[in-house]
């Protein structure tokens, strides 16, 4: 295997179509999990390379074929690679029409997300936003990441 942060046609993972699919497919999950709102995903990937951030807003219905956008494509882009060497952190902020906004979180590893709990999506918010302190956000609400299907 390759020591890039992507796989490589020496690797046997290496289907660049089909790890497309298989990451635009996890946006999608995790898009639609979120339910209705505008939400805010921020992927971190890191591996021997270093780390890796992408960030993008979904709004309006959730993702389907036709839904063209860059930050999207980047973000699965970025959890492409944790098929070869690599972890990703998803933290996903909604914004309901209440105004209130959700956070969850998931870790990612060879395409595979595994739900954070309240605490690690509240760490991860933290993380994500170059905040030192753990104090409680206001307007923000941490819960548990469901399973994705």
């Amino acid at each position: 295997m390759s020591m890039s942060s992507y796989p490589t046609p020496a690797d046997r993972s290496y289907n660049p179509a089909g790890l497309a699919r298989r990451s635009v497919d996890l946006v999608r999950s995790i898009a639609k999990v979120a339910g209705e709102g505008a939400h805010h995903l921020f992927v971190a990937l890191v591996n021997l390379d270093g780390v890796r951030e992408a960030e993008c807003t979904i709004t309006g219905p959730v993702l389907d074929d036709q839904t063209p956008d860059d930050a999207v494509a980047k973000a699965a882009f970025l959890l492409a690679g944790t098929v070869c060497c690599g972890t990703a952190m998803v933290i996903l902020r909604t914004v309901g029409p209440d105004g209130q906004a959700t956070v969850m979180s998931w870790a990612v590893n060879d395409l595979t997300a595994r739900p954070g709990t309240a605490e690690q999506s509240r760490m991860a918010h933290c993380i994500s936003e170059d905040r030192d302190d753990m104090a409680p956000t206001p307007g923000f609400r941490f819960v548990d990441a469901p399973a994705l299907a």
